[in-house]
């Protein structure tokens, strides 16, 4: 029984050795199968599709940076992967104006990127691609998107009053239109205003629809006389949000008017508080014989008083609304008082205020009464509702503003047409 095992183990023994030997070449290794080889191979990678900016997409020139979005590539390795992103100015990438590498793939599914600002009014190309295991994959197919042309606005330009030019207390505030391009939309005009050339504070902020050719702000209350204005403008587009240089300052200086609260007023109320509700438009005056004043100003309304003077036969219905204003600047003060009445249905020219009239009429006192205009003197004018001390019954409390002018009298040669807008 042992003999018989020995035997046929000797045999197997053979067999197997005959068997296991085979084939073999120590020159040659044998192949390996083992999971270590098969990390070792590189991965495949497949195209990552484009999600944004949708093909052909029209994007504003203020809505960038735009941001290039694409669905992850398929990777068959779990592996780092990344992205290359490029932009260019044309189909074949030949003119690249943006390049990205090593861009990080993102955890949701998708990887984005957000460029830096291209240039306004343009075409663009996009493609990205993959790279992981060992494998750059291959770009998708360009897509193409346009930027929209910029929004350009200029700075306006002050034309009105401008170089610490003489105005009155309101003057209307005028620059020519700023030159814009691009998809502007409504533009408005901030006007600000100041009496220091710094601007701070800033007295006065308003903003204005953009007029045509000219942009006009009237100013709605009246500067102090004899003071140095500055003001300037901005041009703003508020639906896309883009405001324009502000433009150079501007001055002028309120050299027609009159600081009424520094005023002395003779034979009439003080009127500095009187609220203006009328606008003295033009003055036309000859101090020649027979000394016409003709003062044109808006009417608001003013009520009628009744005419105590009237003489048997007059209309009893009679009844008087206004009085013009003079104001004589004498030693550096301010004089001023109530003077021709005014009624409806005749109009604003008043005679007898010539160069030697003037100032003794309405019966003011001095030192107006001995006052004698020269030709070129600043004189100013006014009207207002009944204000003239006596007998004539006041109504409302209510003016215009005051124009400042130069004195005109033909009879001593003066040349000037004696009118002011």
């Amino acid at each position: 029984m042992k003999r018989c095992f020995s035997a046929f183990a000797f045999v197997a023994l053979l067999l197997c050795s005959s068997t296991c030997s085979h084939g073999s070449n120590p020159a040659q290794p044998t192949a390996s199968t083992s999971p270590l080889d098969n990390n070792d191979a590189t991965a495949s990678v497949t195209v990552p599709r484009a999600v944004l900016p949708a093909v052909g997409a029209q994007i504003k020139n203020l809505d960038q940076p735009v941001t290039l979005v694409v669905a992850n590539a398929v990777i068959t390795q779990a592996t780092a992967v990344t992205y290359t992103f490029e932009v260019a100015s044309d189909a074949a990438f030949a003119n690249k104006v943006y390049t990205r590498i090593g861009v990080a793939a993102g955890s949701n599914g998708q990887t984005s990127l957000t460029i830096d600002k291209l240039g306004p009014g343009a075409d663009y190309y996009w493609h990205a691609r993959a790279e992981g295991g060992g494998t750059v994959g291959p770009f998708n197919a360009a897509r193409l998107f346009t930027i929209g042309q910029a929004i350009v606005i200029n700075a306006a330009t002050p034309i009105s009053p401008i170089a610490n030019v003489a105005t009155g207390a309101r003057p209307a505030l005028t620059v020519t239109n700023a030159i814009s391009s691009g998809p502007v939309g409504p533009l408005t005009y901030k006007f600000e205003i100041a009496t220091n050339p710094g601007f701070s504070p800033v007295a006065i902020t308003a903003s204005v629809p953009q007029g045509t050719a000219r942009t006009t702000y009237q100013t709605p209350v009246d500067f102090a006389g004899e003071t140095t204005i500055f003001w300037r403008v901005t041009v703003i587009d508020a639906t896309n949000g883009v405001t324009g240089p502000t433009s150079a300052p501007a001055s002028f200086v309120t050299s027609l008017t009159i600081d009424l609260t520094k005023a002395v007023f003779l034979h009439s109320p003080d009127v500095s508080t009187w609220p203006q509700t009328g606008t003295l438009t033009v003055v036309e005056q000859d101090g020649a014989d027979p000394g016409l004043m003709c003062m044109t100003f808006t009417d608001p309304g003013w009520p009628d008083s009744p005419w105590p003077f009237l003489s048997p036969g007059d209309d009893p219905n009679f009844g008087v609304y206004a009085n013009q204003w003079y104001f004589a600047k004498i030693n550096g003060i301010w004089y001023g008082g109530a003077g021709e009445w005014l009624y409806r249905g005749a109009a604003t020219c008043k005679a007898g205020q010539g160069t030697r009239t003037l100032g003794p009429d309405s019966g003011f006192g001095e030192p107006m009464a001995s006052w004698v205009p020269r030709v070129g003197e600043m004189v100013g004018y006014m009207v207002s509702t009944i204000a003239r001390n006596g007998p004539v019954r006041r109504t409302v409390d209510q003016r215009t503003n005051v124009i400042v002018q130069p004195w005109r009298d033909t009879s001593r040669g003066s040349q000037s047409i004696g009118r002011t807008r």
